[in-house]
């Protein structure tokens, strides 16, 4: 017998085998215990929002409820459309002209200049100029209505309150500083 014919009966036999032995039935609640033995696989993030993108979806709106969305978004709209049209407040007009004065007979200083709340309190932003007939340093300033408090920076080191301001105020950390009161009248008052 050759190789090929060994092959060919020993297939025969087992194919014989298979189709005489006796049949078995399947456990009850086999398939159950398989169906529970398996994990569901939960696809990701982005084949969710895939599937979810190419699958038609069914949207139901009822008159009761869209009308309400509808008719807030309008309204927002139209608030934000009434408000871009509404002109900024002039900011500049209400603005009201201040004469800082400090005086120096001697000038005896170097530089001075204004520091306070409504620059922030940058010696930078408000430097005074020297008046030799008023024989004072003097700043024209712009400031908005409301109580502002100031000092003096005198040759950029020492902090000096204004003389002939009427009220000052403790701040804190053993300085006095000066109280200017603007009413938005174009004038200084108390």
């Amino acid at each position: 017998m050759t190789d090929e014919q060994k092959k060919i009966y020993t297939e025969d036999v087992i194919i014989q085998s298979i189709r005489t032995s006796p049949g078995t039935d399947v456990p009850e609640g086999f398939a159950e215990r398989v169906m529970q033995g398996l994990e569901p696989r939960r696809p990701s993030v982005w084949k969710r929002l895939r599937l979810w993108l190419i699958r038609p979806q069914v949207m139901t709106f009822r008159p009761m409820t869209v009308i309400p969305a509808v008719t807030l978004a309008m309204a927002l709209i139209a608030l934000a459309v009434i408000n871009n049209d509404t002109p900024a407040p002039d900011r500049t007009a209400a603005m009201t002209s201040v004469r800082f004065v400090l005086h120096d007979a001697g000038q005896q200083a170097r530089n001075v200049s204004v520091i306070g709340s409504f620059n922030k309190w940058r010696a930078e932003r408000s430097v005074m100029w020297y008046d030799p007939e008023a024989r004072a340093w003097v700043l024209e300033a712009k400031l908005p209505p409301g109580d502002h408090e100031y000092l003096f920076l005198v040759n950029g080191r020492e902090l000096v309150p204004d003389p002939q301001a009427p009220m000052t105020r403790d701040d804190g950390f053993g300085n006095r500083n000066s109280i200017l009161f603007v009413n938005g009248d174009d004038e200084q008052a108390l």
